[in-house]
């Protein structure tokens, strides 16, 4: 093992209130890795030898995502967060979306993507989280996060069967 490093640490006085899970696939890039927990921290990671860069309170059912920039988070409450990858400071939270079970946020082009429980997909403006527009699927909760494709599009399924591939162009 090279190293190891904690997410989060359980807190509370019940099991349930001390439940505490990495969620989503941790996201590296050459100097860093970062993840986020359910009832725990988002944070990111020196990747050679897993000291902390950063780290806030914050707690995420479905994963986070990473550009060059920023770090994009969904929160378990609905609302979607840009932080600065450096510090971990907020650049922007867009909070309309309240228990809507958001997808893990998927950065493409000028747009920030996240799908919800009642198989809409949103997009969001990269800078700024601003609404930028909204499509409906077959009404299904959208069961993964989006899938990026080659050509710069996404792949959306919902729990209907649906399959939907996406273009922002």
């Amino acid at each position: 093992m090279r190293w190891e490093a904690t997410v989060a640490l359980p807190r509370g006085t019940t099991e349930l209130e001390r439940v505490t899970d990495v969620i989503g696939l941790p996201v590296v890039t050459q100097r860093e890795v970062c993840a986020v927990a359910y009832q725990g921290r988002v944070g990111c990671f020196d990747i050679a030898n897993g000291q902390v860069i950063w780290g806030r309170e914050m707690s995420s059912t479905s994963g986070l995502s990473l550009d060059a920039r920023y770090l994009y988070a969904s929160d378990d409450k609905g609302a979607v967060h840009a932080l600065d990858r450096i510090g971990g400071t907020s650049l922007w939270k867009q909070d309309k979306l309240r228990l809507r079970n958001l997808s893990a946020p998927l950065p493409l082009g000028r747009e920030i993507v996240v799908a919800d429980i009642e198989g809409y997909v949103h997009f969001l403006a990269r800078e700024s989280g601003a609404f930028v527009g909204r499509v409906a699927t077959d009404g299904g909760p959208v069961s993964t996060n989006p899938v990026p494709l080659a050509d710069g599009g996404f792949l959306i399924q919902t729990r209907k069967g649906g399959l939907y591939a996406f273009s922002t162009q």
